[in-house]
């Protein structure tokens, strides 16, 4: 509103001061819109169900046994955070109260006698509120450090006012900015609080002067809307182009009128669907019309305050504080301070501007219809005095409060308990040890919710706060529970609902959802959750209704698109899937829905682009989300791309799976890393990484026991895996049982076989029974056959390299590759025994002995390995280690062959036994001895 016709003498050029004022009304702005989301966020939960998944198939003969996993479908709910502290908010807000101090004092140092004892009183309140000794500055709790502040401001203020008359207002400022910046430094060293809790302190203990900024700015604006509709109508050039009395009457009564119903509804009108009225935003064209008109309204203070130096500082100070003390308010969403804020200032907007019509229409009613300029002498009466309408409007808004029982000091103090509950919370959650100081917070919330003020959201919110971070759900609830007592509120509903999570909740959380939904129709929040909550049931159908409901709600949200995508995949509708994944538009910072889309590529045949990704490397701390992402995008690269398991990639697993954050995680970490070495072939390294989570009894354990069996399979290591699938048939992992059969059969064990197929079929459970009849179906039509293909097993690529190195007669190169094979290949039998024919035939017998050794770890049952150890142990002297398994060989082989292998055995102990007594054979004594 910066009308050309206005005087250049009623409006004075902006200063450093209006400037900084204006600052301050914009930051009020913006924390008007984003303080509710700073300091109770409503986040995306995500949710992981497990879904069976196949990666890959090993070959038992002609059957194929899958080897599976479990993918996991990312969900999406919501929950609210905080109440958090705002310790930058409330650092401006100090400075801000600190610049009105400084120049308050220094304008009514400028002022008469008695303007200037009256400008002194507030200064002196407000540091009186301060409650600065309790800080502990001069290491202790008396008011040492008030009554410096009090005899610095106060007396360099009278200074001012008495000796230095002559001092202009720019060198006032000047020492009265060094004294007040002075003293704040002073406070902020010698506090013994940290930093942010001491500026958190002050601004609680700052509320009420903010507060009385605040009421101050709306009783010196509460008319000026009606004059700048006065100076709208009026402000033309030419008497044409201004309007009569009737628009200008119309126009205020339909001002009037809304501010009225919306007094009459208490506090509450909705102007349109999701538009309700907020008197702080009429407040703003207020203050502005105020400033432009501030010399005009001259007339009505000169007799007190002159305009300049005077009013025109004193105003955009007053501005400058209220501003404060609303982004303050807005800031940390002080439930009872904006309330108080709205009712006030639409009950002030009402009952002063309704007599200041009045006194316009009586005093120039005349002049408006003559369409003259009557915006330029509206403080310049003849009938009806000003202050008299005035203090007459003062008077009604006072009897309106007293009908009320006074609601604002109780209000305000109720909104200083929050801060101050705010800021013991923080403290006590930073010392969980500290019961005293959860205690206190919970009281301040109390005071706050249940005494002062009980339409307190802030104050619930706070305290559900420290009881989830005591872990004590039911009183949690209870709190939740209070505050949804006394109205609805949608992230109250969203936060309630996150605590019914248990399977006999679902009615408490659907009637939580319902409610809070028919309380907020337009909540995209609240109807995604209510899918959500409908997935825990076999009710499909409202699952897809609330959905698209909220698809509708919030079209293209990242929460509704995950979702949809999440019960596609759950309803296993692939094709749908697929299309609606050819719509997405994938972001890194969606990692829920990146992870779905891995998912459903991993579950198709045909891959699409883009292909899944890893989250990126700066990622140090995992949440369901990113851990499925992760997740699906190494199970993608060890399925599809195993070019893309790097060295970067595999470092990054194991930094991920050393942070103590991300403990969660840790098996499935683990489990990444080892699937990972094994697509790469680093078989042994994979099954040292997977034996940790192969040892214990539970059904996890079954399933890392069965996957192990499965690489056991694939190496050739038949009777190993055959035992390894009864530990995981044991321990719960379904299909063990069935893919035992199979490993025997390859292992040439016929009457294991016949048992274990006899065992299934005789199973109570129908399932086993199947799997049995399946298994004596395949098997009817023969013994499976080892596969006669070995070359693509671990180890034989490096086999056929030592093997053209020996037949190069390249003994050094051919040694290498065999220890590479009993390094990291000692489960490949036909591999381990010709590294022990190699070492035996240059004579290295403890080398041949350790490599069967090795080899006898991973592979047990080894007849071929077994008769070798016992010869290599004769060979090396170690016949007490070959007992075991020449008792195992006397077992197993038929009696002419174990004598035709006791024989050998007999013939290599007298070999090494002739050698020894060659190579130990003393020699004769000297006779100079």
């Amino acid at each position: 509103m910066t009308p050309q016709s206005i005087s250049r003498r009623a409006v004075a050029r902006p200063g450093w001061l209006v400037w900084l004022a204006a600052l301050a009304v914009g930051l009020t702005i913006f924390y008007y819109f984003t303080g509710e989301n700073s300091t109770l966020p409503v986040r995306e939960v995500a949710h992981l169900q497990a879904t069976p998944l196949t990666l890959d198939s090993v070959a038992a003969g002609p059957v194929h046994l899958p080897v599976q996993a479990s993918g996991f479908i990312v969900t999406l709910t919501h929950d609210v955070a905080g109440p958090f502290t705002q310790p930058v908010a409330a650092g401006v807000f100090l400075v801000l109260l600190a610049v009105v101090l400084a120049g308050w004092v220094a304008v009514v140092s400028t002022l008469a006698r008695t303007a200037f004892v009256a400008g002194m009183v507030p200064i002196i309140f407000l540091l009186l509120s301060l409650n600065t000794e309790s800080l502990g500055i001069f290491n202790t709790s008396e008011r040492y450090f008030l009554y410096l502040m009090l005899g610095l401001v106060g007396g360099i203020g009278f200074a001012l006012h008495a000796f230095a008359e002559g001092w202009p207002l720019r060198r006032r400022a000047v020492v009265m900015g060094c004294v007040v910046a002075g003293l704040s430094a002073l406070l902020l060293a010698q506090s013994q609080l940290p930093v942010v809790d001491t500026v958190l302190q002050l601004a609680a203990y700052a509320t009420p002067g903010g507060a009385v900024l605040v009421v101050l700015l709306v009783l010196w604006v509460g008319i000026e809307n009606i004059r700048a509709l006065m100076w709208f109508n009026t402000q033309a050039e030419q008497p044409g182009g201004r309007f009569g009395l009737l628009p200008f009457v119309a126009a205020s009564l339909l001002y009037l009128g809304v501010l009225a119903l919306y007094v009459w509804n208490d506090d509450a009108l909705q102007l349109l669907p999701g538009l309700n009225l907020d008197p702080l935003v009429l407040l703003l064209p207020a203050v502005v019309a105020s400033w432009l008109g501030l010399r005009l309204r001259a007339p009505s203070y000169a007799a007190w305050v002159p305009y300049a130096p005077g009013m025109a500082q004193l105003y955009p100070l007053v501005v400058l504080g209220a501003a404060g003390a609303l982004g303050y308010a807005f800031a940390t969403a002080n439930t009872p301070l904006l309330v108080a804020a709205r009712s006030f200032t639409g009950l002030a907007l009402l009952l002063l501007g309704a007599p200041f019509l009045l006194y316009v229409l009586v005093n120039f009613a005349p002049l408006i219809r003559q369409r003259l300029r009557v915006y330029r002498v509206v403080f310049e009466p003849r009938r009806l005095p000003f202050y008299s309408v005035y203090i007459l409007s003062i008077g009604g808004l006072v009897l309106v409060q007293s009908r009320q029982d006074f609601p604002l000091p109780n209000q305000v103090m109720a909104g200083q308990y929050n801060n101050l509950g705010d800021l013991t919370r923080q403290q006590s959650e930073a010392a969980p040890d500290d019961l005293s100081l959860a205690g206190l917070a919970e009281r301040y919330y109390a005071e706050s919710g249940d005494v002062l003020y009980r339409a307190n959201r802030h104050a619930e919110f706070g305290r559900a706060a420290i009881f989830r971070f005591r872990q004590q759900r039911r009183n949690e609830i209870i709190s939740l529970r209070r505050a949804l007592l006394r109205g609805p509120d949608e992230k109250v509903s969203l936060r309630l609902a996150t605590l019914y999570n248990d399977p006999d909740d679902l009615f408490e959380g659907l009637d939580i959802l319902r409610g809070g939904l028919k309380s907020h129709p337009r909540s995209a929040a609240l109807a995604g959750d209510l899918a959500q909550l409908f997935t825990r049931t076999t009710i499909t159908d409202s699952v897809a209704f609330y959905l698209d409901k909220a698809e509708q709600l919030a079209p293209g949200s990242y929460a509704s698109r995950t979702n949809q995508l999440a019960f596609l995949l759950s309803q296993n509708l692939l094709a749908e899937a697929r299309k609606r994944g050819a719509q997405l538009n994938l972001k890194t910072t969606e990692p829920a829905l990146m992870s779905n889309f891995a998912l459903l590529q991993l579950r198709t045949a045909t891959p699409m682009e883009p292909s899944p990704t890893a989250p990126a490397v700066n990622v140090q701390v995992l949440d369901d989300a990113s851990f499925a992402q992760l997740y699906h995008a190494v199970l993608w690269d060890v399925a599809r791309r195993k070019a893309q398991l790097t060295p970067a990639l595999l470092s990054q697993l194991n930094r991920l799976a050393t942070q103590s954050a991300n403990a969660d995680y840790y098996e499935q970490l683990l489990f990444l890393q080892a699937l990972a070495r094994h697509a790469l072939g680093q078989e042994l390294v994979a099954r040292q990484l997977l034996l940790p989570l192969a040892a214990g009894n539970t059904a996890t354990s079954g399933y890392f026991q069965q996957l192990l069996a499965l690489w056991q399979l694939q190496q050739g290591q038949y009777a190993t895996a055959a035992d390894q699938l009864a530990f995981a048939s044991s321990h719960g992992a379904p299909q063990s049982a069935e893919m035992r059969i199979y490993a025997l059969a390859l292992s040439g064990n016929t009457d294991s076989v016949r048992v274990a197929t006899a065992r299934l079929l005789a199973s109570p459970d129908s399932v086993q029974q199947r799997q049995g009849r399946q298994a004596q179906q395949l098997l009817a039509a023969g013994r499976p056959m080892p596969a006669a293909d070995t070359t693509g097993r671990v180890g034989m690529a490096w086999l056929a390299e030592a093997r053209r190195a020996e037949q190069q007669r390249n003994a050094t190169a051919a040694a290498k590759s065999y220890q590479r094979i009993v390094r990291e290949a000692p489960f490949n039998a036909p591999a381990i025994l010709a590294a022990a024919n190699f070492y035996t035939r240059r004579h290295d017998y403890t080398a041949a002995y350790s490599a069967l050794r090795t080899g006898l770890d991973e592979n047990p049952e080894s007849l071929p390995l077994l008769r070798a150890y016992v010869l290599a142990a004769a060979d090396a002297g170690l016949t007490e280690y070959a007992a075991d398994a020449l008792a195992q060989l006397r077992s197993q082989l038929p009696p002419d062959t174990y004598a035709t292998l006791a024989t050998e055995y007999a013939a290599h102990q007298a070999a090494r036994a002739a050698a020894g007594a060659s190579f130990s054979q003393a020699p004769a004594p000297s006779p100079l001895q």
